[in-house]
C-alpha cells in the first residue's frame, strides 16, 4: 500500500494511468501522447511495475505496457472523487485543452475508465437524478431509490452485479471537459454496459470517444419509464 501510495503521489504516474487506461502502449508512443521526456516515462513506469499497477510483453525492439486489470483505473477514479468533494470544479489543465483541440468528439462522449464521461455522462447523471431513480446520500455519493432499481433493471441495467461489486456502488465523478460530476462507480460502469450491448453507444478503436446515438442516453432512460 505504501508503494502505491508514493507512486500517486507523482502527478505522471496518475498521467499513465489515465493514458494506459486506453490501451497499451510503448515508452515512444506515451513519451509523444504526454509530450515528456522517454527517460521520465521509464522511470515512472518502473514505479507502477514495482508496485504491481503495469504490466509489460516485449513486441520485438519495443515493449508495450498495460493496465494490470482495471483496479488502477478505478483508484485513480476514486481518489479524484475525494479530492474533488467539497471543492470547486477545477478548470481545464493545458493537456485537457489540447486534447481537446485534436480530439473535439471526446466533450460530447468519452469513456472514464469503465463509465460514461464528457455531455452524455452529465445528461446521463442528470437524468437518473430528475426520475428519483438516485439520491444524494452524501458530499459524492448516490443512494438507489426503490423506484429506481425496478426502473434501471427494466433498462437493462445488471443493479443486482453493481451491488455485488467489491467497490463504491455510485460516486460522482469530476468531469474534466463539463466540470459537473457524472456517475461513476460500479452502477455508472453498469449503465455503460448496458447502452454498448443495447448499441446506443459504440467504443471507437485506440480513443476513448464514444459514437452516440441520436437523442441518447435520454431515450435509453425513457425506454424504462412507466
Amino acid at each position: 500500500m505504501v508503494a502505491i501510495a508514493r507512486a500517486f503521489s507523482h502527478r505522471l504516474c496518475i498521467r499513465l494511468v489515465d493514458e494506459l487506461a486506453s490501451g497499451e502502449a510503448t515508452v515512444s508512443d506515451l513519451s509523444v501522447r504526454l509530450r515528456e521526456p522517454q527517460p521520465s516515462i521509464s522511470s515512472h513506469l518502473a514505479l507502477l511495475r514495482k508496485c504491481g499497477l503495469v504490466e509489460v510483453e516485449p513486441r520485438g525492439r519495443q515493449r508495450a505496457y498495460r493496465l494490470r486489470g482495471r483496479a488502477p483505473a478505478l483508484a485513480v477514479a476514486t481518489l479524484r472523487t475525494l479530492a474533488a468533494a467539497g471543492e470547486p470544479a477545477p478548470d481545464r489543465s493545458g493537456g485537457g485543452e489540447r486534447a481537446l483541440s485534436m480530439e473535439p468528439q471526446l466533450r460530447e462522449a468519452r469513456t472514464c475508465y469503465d463509465h460514461l464521461a464528457g455531455l452524455a455522462g452529465v445528461r446521463l447523471l442528470d437524468g437518473v437524478l430528475e426520475r428519483g431513480w438516485l439520491e444524494v446520500e452524501e458530499a459524492s455519493g448516490y443512494r438507489l431509490t426503490a423506484a429506481g432499481a425496478p426502473a434501471l433493471e427494466r433498462a437493462g441495467v445488471d443493479v443486482r452485479s453493481a451491488r455485488q461489486a467489491r467497490r463504491a456502488f455510485a460516486i460522482g465523478c469530476p468531469d474534466w471537459t463539463e466540470r459537473r460530476p457524472h456517475l461513476g462507480g460500479a452502477l455508472g460502469a453498469a449503465l455503460l454496459d448496458a447502452m454498448l450491448a443495447q448499441g446506443r453507444v459504440q467504443l471507437k478503436a485506440g480513443s476513448r470517444s464514444l459514437d452516440v446515438g441520436l437523442q441518447e442516453p435520454l431515450r435509453f432512460l425513457a425506454a424504462a419509464d412507466v
